[in-house]
């Protein structure tokens, strides 16, 4: 039970490197085995290291102006540590921006003419109009402000703390929440909207109702205003109270329309983030497929719906996964984990199967018996493609069947 995915050993540009090392991931290779499981590893240290240094560096800015006091004890060093602090974000800035292109997931197989459009245009300029790119600018801009200028206590001084952002690109919980956001901005634009439009003739409503009463609170509408606010929000400062009996009135029902509102935001981001994090599944799903020896230069057809066929399967470290002597009716995909096949006489060397490796997948053209135990070794996540499965989309593919026909002649004889 080989690794189905024999990857030759990826060699890297510097330009490559750099995006590696300050994005943590390089799309060209997502899903390869050798990437996943040899290279990315390796780099994770000198990508954790980077993250240490930028948030360092995001911290000692923020510091140096939300408390001035307490980083003027540090005495000397406190303006060599914001030098320090500005130049390792202008070099990250840098860095970002030269590596951008290497965001094309199919960067490396463009044709030279494409490669370069991409260079010059598209992910660098989406980097650089990007939210977190344009926060770096502002960031460096405020930064060197503040030190050409020390004394100076304007308002663009204060800009370094919009690097409180750059956290989001490296906790995931707040990236995704900025992607439902965006995705569902529109929803939420509606229901922001609405709610604008009830303030407006709620609060109408009430100062005809009490501005008799009250002609010193509820001076106008616009007063009436942040009365509507407070009360659709069930905030409820009580500054301003209606004391009339319509007025009252008004004001529950301000209450119970305001939490209606405020839940539809609620379910619209709920359904979002389901639906992003399917798409992400999915997004996984398509790479390790694309990647894998069995499925390359197969159309975009079939390998969405082999995608649509397999089904997912979680098991704890130390779980068997297949057993000796099973009939084999299935093929898995390790989207996520770490396996071990169990041969005897056990080899010196334990063979292990990780991410993006596969086994099984002889079995889906006969239902032999399998010749060795797999076990996990820590918790892992599986795609499964059932033998029935396979046949049904094989039949209306014959390149599928053809190219598992000859890899299986090529590994004869293979552990099912």
């Amino acid at each position: 039970m080989s690794p189905q995915n024999t990857d030759p050993t990826i060699g890297l540009s510097l330009r490559q490197t750099t995006y590696l090392l300050v994005q943590g991931q390089l799309p060209a290779y997502a899903g390869h085995a050798s990437y996943e499981n040899d290279l990315k590893p390796k780099f994770l240290w000198a990508y954790r290291a980077f993250v240490v240094l930028v948030c360092a560096s995001v911290v000692a800015l923020v510091a140096a102006k939300i408390f001035p006091a307490e980083w003027a004890a540090l005495g000397p060093i406190q303006h060599a540590v914001v030098w320090a602090a500005l130049a390792v974000l202008t070099l990250e800035y840098g860095a970002r921006l030269w590596s951008a292109p290497e965001a094309h997931p199919d960067f490396t197989a463009l044709d030279a003419e494409d490669q370069d459009d991409v260079l010059h245009h598209a992910y660098r300029a989406e980097y650089v109009f990007s939210f977190l790119g344009l926060v770096n600018v502002l960031t460096i801009a405020a930064a060197v402000y503040g030190l050409l200028d020390p004394g100076n206590d304007a308002w663009p001084a204060y800009l370094v703390v919009l690097s409180l952002f750059k956290f989001g690109r490296y906790i995931s919980g707040l990236e995704l929440v900025a992607t439902v956001v965006k995705n569902e901005r529109q929803m939420l634009l509606a229901t922001l909207l609405t709610l604008g439009i009830l303030v407006v003739v709620i609060s109408t409503a009430l100062y005809l109702v009490e501005r008799a009463a009250q002609p010193d609170i509820f001076k106008s509408v616009p007063h009436s205003m942040w009365w509507g606010i407070v009360t659709m929000t069930t905030t409820g400062y009580g500054d301003m109270t209606p004391l009339t009996g319509w007025g009252r009135l008004l004001g529950a029902l301000s209450m119970l329309v305001g939490i209606a509102m405020l839940a539809m935001p609620a379910g619209i981001l709920a359904n979002g983030f389901a639906e992003e994090i399917q798409r992400r599944e999915q997004l996984l799903v398509w790479q390790i497929l694309s990647n894998l020896s069995l499925f390359k230069n197969l159309d975009a057809a079939c390998i969405a719906e082999v995608a649509s066929a397999l089904k997912t399967r979680v098991l704890p470290a130390r779980t068997v996964v297949v057993k000796k002597n099973e009939f084999s009716d299935a093929m898995y995909i390790i989207a996520n984990g770490e396996v071990e096949v169990e041969i005897k006489p056990k080899p010196r060397t334990p063979v292990l199967l990780k991410t993006g490796n596969v086994f099984g997948e002889a079995g889906l053209l006969e239902n032999k018996k399998r010749n060795a135990t797999v076990r996990t070794v820590r918790a892992s996540k599986f795609l499964v493609l059932e033998m029935r499965d396979f046949h049904r989309i094989a039949s209306g593919h014959p390149l599928l069947m053809e190219k598992m026909q000859q890899i299986n002649q090529s590994r004869a004889p293979q552990p099912t």
